[in-house]
């Protein structure tokens, strides 16, 4: 067994290992990225909605106002009282402006565009004009990287699964992992997990079946490499209790309420999401009478709980219907949706309800009272649409998403042990982590958790390590 020295050691490739790795570097440290994948960037190079700041120089100058305290207090309602974690939801929110800044400075990412989506109390998410944020972050992080690689400042080990956590007494010292055959052992300073969580494992042995079997029957938008991976190392029964790190909130897992039906694959188990953006941007969704039945920007849950309700009715299939402005500002994925035929375009609302059934009466008395005195359901994007303007429609239903359960950490991030202990030399950031989100996360803040939490796993590895 080959057995390697390196300084911190990073177990994932997502944006949140990423942002680690970089704040290291930003550090002088040597660092080994390891990812099981063959090539990084996660889960994260999905993510459509953008990711959230408040107090940013964007939003100054497009004149909004927001503040930190306004994006607290909108997390801690989302989270919800009982399970809200106060320290972890300022960690999150005191460094999103900061987390902006970074990514636009130190890596040049246009996230110029910035909209209110459901939960929000203000125009907080930035994306790129492109509309495809988690890939405009992700992979110029990674394209930063392999220069740096390139220069030798950082290894980078792809294809390569860790197995297990090397500890002594009192603190973790390493990884062990598997790659091309052979089991390899490094010795470090210090080990950060950003693994991120279990929503893609259905399989009888899964955190999903022991925690949240009647979700076992839905599908999902995550990768199939999404297993609780960092979780199952870092709670191993092997470990000892002292360095068996605690877990919170494992029942907490996010249905988004929009993943959409393939026509040609309705039964998939894996279902591109139809992004909180589509919704935020004007969007409605309609029952199969053609009648609304939710605001389209509420909170995640709320909106998921309104579509299982019409369903469970008999009042399905939901679909979301774009118009000209909305599907303007949605931009490039739009026609991504076309050519995938998740999305069919309509000229006008006669065409669009001959072809589903939806009565045109009902229908044009929708559009009409959209966004206006008579819209119970009115949100910042709702307005009237035409019956003649070109409609964008998909089918949709409710998918699992996002688990907001995981390791127990601090605002530190580091991982705490079962007795509620850090762990010496064992941080968590992104997904795998648990409690910065409670019962429900607004849209924006995964991508952001990433960032913010990889930056202060980074910082605080960095601080512990020799030079």
């Amino acid at each position: 067994m080959a057995m390697d020295i390196a300084r911190v050691i990073v177990v994932g490739g997502g944006l949140a290992g990423l942002s680690a790795v970089h704040t290291l570097l930003e550090h002088g440290k040597r660092v080994l990225l390891l990812d099981k994948q063959p090539g990084l960037g996660g889960n994260s190079v999905k993510a459509s909605s953008g990711i959230n700041g408040a107090g940013t120089e964007t939003q100054k100058a497009l004149g909004i106002e927001d503040s930190v305290q306004a994006f607290a207090a909108d997390t801690t309602t989302s989270a919800s009282d009982a399970l809200a974690q106060p320290t972890l939801i300022d960690a999150l929110t005191s460094n999103s402006a900061s987390a902006i800044s970074w990514l636009t400075d130190s890596f040049a990412i246009d996230l110029s565009v910035v909209s209110r989506l459901g939960g929000h109390s203000a125009a907080r998410t930035h994306r790129d004009k492109g509309g495809a944020p988690g890939w405009a972050i992700t992979s110029a992080l990674m394209k930063a990287l392999a220069t740096k690689e390139a220069d030798g400042l950082v290894e980078v080990v792809k294809n390569a699964r860790v197995v297990r956590l090397l500890v002594n007494d009192v603190k973790v010292i390493g990884v062990e992992y598997e790659a091309e055959g052979e089991v390899k052992s490094v010795l470090a300073e210090g080990v950060i997990l950003a693994t991120g969580g279990y929503a893609a494992d259905f399989s009888p042995t899964s955190i999903l079946a022991a925690h949240r079997p009647d979700l076992l029957s839905l599908s999902t938008t995550n990768a199939a490499h999404a297993t609780g991976d960092g979780l199952r190392l870092a709670t191993s029964p092997s470990l000892p209790a002292a360095l068996r790190a605690g877990t919170t909130d494992l029942t907490q897992v996010q249905v988004h309420p929009t993943g959409f039906v393939d026509p040609a694959q309705p039964s998939s188990k894996t279902r591109f999401l139809a992004a909180e953006a589509l919704r935020g941007a004007g969007g409605m969704l309609l029952d199969k009478d053609g009648r609304r039945f939710v605001a389209e920007v509420e909170r995640r849950d709320v909106v998921t709980d309104a579509m299982q309700s019409v369903e469970n009715a008999g009042r399905g299939p939901v679909r979301i219907v774009l118009g000209e402005k909305a599907a303007a500002e949605v931009g490039k994925p739009c026609g991504f949706y076309v050519s995938k035929g998740l999305m069919k375009k309509y000229d006008g609302a006669q065409a669009f309800a001959e072809d589903t059934g939806i009565p045109l009466d009902a229908l044009l008395a929708t559009f009409a009272s959209f966004g206006t005195a008579d819209d119970a359901f009115a949100g910042p994007a709702s307005a009237p649409y035409s019956p003649t303007e070109t409609l964008h429609v998909a089918i949709i239903t409710p998918v699992v998403h996002y688990t907001m359960g995981g390791l127990a950490v601090d605002a530190s991030a580091r991982v705490l042990s079962e007795s509620g202990t850090p762990i010496d030399g064992l941080w968590a950031a992104g997904e795998v982590m648990g409690g910065v989100h409670g019962k429900n996360r607004l849209a924006g803040s995964s991508l952001l958790e990433a960032v913010v939490f990889g930056r202060i796993a980074g910082n605080g590895a960095a601080a512990g390590v020799a030079a």
